[in-house]
């Protein structure tokens, strides 16, 4: 049940996102980078744009669950901080998805613990949407702050892992047009 103090608590909870700056654009010299929240309000975006897109193509997606899943998909990070690539792979992988999850169980109702669970497992439509949808958004904003001219982020650029498109064709075309508008090459 959601009741008032649930209210208060999850949303002081989840506060210190607006404040905690996305920490790859940090150790990568980029000056004022976004916060989380920013970035899962981009995310949204991002989201919102694909289920349209999709919608357009004839496919049945739940717009108001991939909402969800992009406003949440970040949570634990109001308590642990954006932990960059590639330091999550490897052995803090399975040490972090645990402590994630304690975390989001801490600080979101009952219910959203389900929707944050879906967007873990990727085990949906909706949740490939996000997923792609995360990826898409954090190249875009690479191919804003180089065009900016703030910070080193050729790494972003050369790791395979940020143009994951979840089987979306469209995800595939965007990435192919950051790349253009970039003068850089798909990897």
């Amino acid at each position: 049940m959601i009741d008032a103090a649930k209210i208060i608590d999850t949303l002081q909870g989840l506060d210190p996102l607006a404040d905690l700056p996305r920490t790859g654009y940090v150790i990568r010299g980029v000056k004022n980078p976004e916060s989380i929240a920013a970035h899962s309000y981009a995310v949204a975006v991002a989201a919102m744009l694909l289920v349209d897109h999709l919608r357009q193509e004839g496919e049945e997606v739940d717009g108001e669950l991939v909402l969800r899943l992009a406003l949440l998909h970040d949570t634990p990070e109001a308590v642990t901080g954006d932990i960059p690539m590639p330091s999550k792979d490897g052995p803090l992988h399975d040490a972090l998805s645990s402590l994630e999850k304690n975390i989001a169980q801490k600080l979101l109702p009952g219910q959203w613990i389900e929707t944050w669970d879906q967007f873990e497992n990727s085990d949906s439509l909706e949740a490939r949407i996000v997923r792609a949808a995360d990826k898409m958004q954090m190249m875009v904003k690479v191919l804003t702050l180089e065009q900016q001219k703030q910070g080193n982020l050729d790494d972003f650029w050369a790791n395979l892992s940020n143009y994951r498109d979840s089987d979306l064709p469209v995800v595939q075309q965007v990435y192919a047009e950051i790349c253009t508008r970039a003068g850089r090459k798909l990897p």
